[in-house]
C-alpha cells in the first residue's frame, strides 16, 4: 500500500469514527422478581453522537429470552404492553427506559433475582454494536431528601 493510500483510509476511519454514536447506559436497575415471574429493565440510554442510533436487541445470560416492550394506552383506556422491534436514539439525545414506558422485559430467568443482586444485560444498537451494562435488582437510589428542622419547643426564659 502507498502513503497516500494509507492517509486516505485513515481519514476515513477517523471520519467515521468523529461521526459515529457515543452511546452510554446509566442508572439501570432490574425489578425483583421470581424464577417463575418475568422481571423488567430500566435505566437510560444516552447517544452522544452525531448521528441517530436505534436498539435493535437485549439478551442477557440470566433470562432464556429478552425483549424490548412499550406500555401503551388501548382504546378503551386500559394499559398494556406491547414487544416493539427497536428503539431509535436520537443523536445527542437520551431514551429513558422506565416503568409504564419504554423497557426490556426478561422472561424465563434462571434464578430469582433478589434486591441487591445484579443481572447483566446486553444491548445491541445498529452504530455502537453491543453494549455491555450491569443491573442492580431493586429500585433506584432516590436523592437522599433534606429533613426538616425540627421544631422547637415553647419555652421560657427568666434570668
Amino acid at each position: 500500500m502507498r502513503w497516500w493510500q494509507v492517509l486516505v483510509v485513515g481519514i476515513a476511519v477517523l471520519g467515521l469514527w468523529a461521526q459515529g454514536t457515543m452511546v452510554t447506559l446509566r442508572d439501570f436497575w432490574v425489578r425483583p422478581a421470581g424464577k417463575a415471574i418475568p422481571s423488567a429493565a430500566y435505566g437510560v440510554v444516552h447517544n452522544g453522537g452525531a448521528q441517530p442510533d436505534t436498539l435493535l436487541e437485549a439478551t442477557s445470560p440470566q433470562a432464556a429470552r429478552v425483549e424490548l416492550h412499550e406500555t401503551v394506552r388501548d382504546t378503551a383506556g386500559r394499559m398494556q404492553m406491547r414487544k416493539v422491534e427497536r428503539v431509535v436514539v436520537p443523536a445527542r439525545d437520551s431514551v429513558v427506559l422506565r416503568p409504564g414506558g419504554l423497557h426490556i422485559m426478561l422472561y424465563e430467568l434462571q434464578q430469582a433475582l433478589r434486591p441487591g443482586d445484579t443481572l447483566q444485560l446486553r444491548l445491541r444498537f445498529a452504530r455502537a454494536g453491543w453494549q455491555e451494562v450491569r443491573c442492580v435488582v431493586g429500585r433506584p437510589l432516590q436523592p437522599r431528601q433534606r429533613k426538616a428542622p425540627a421544631r422547637e419547643e415553647p419555652h421560657e426564659h427568666r434570668h
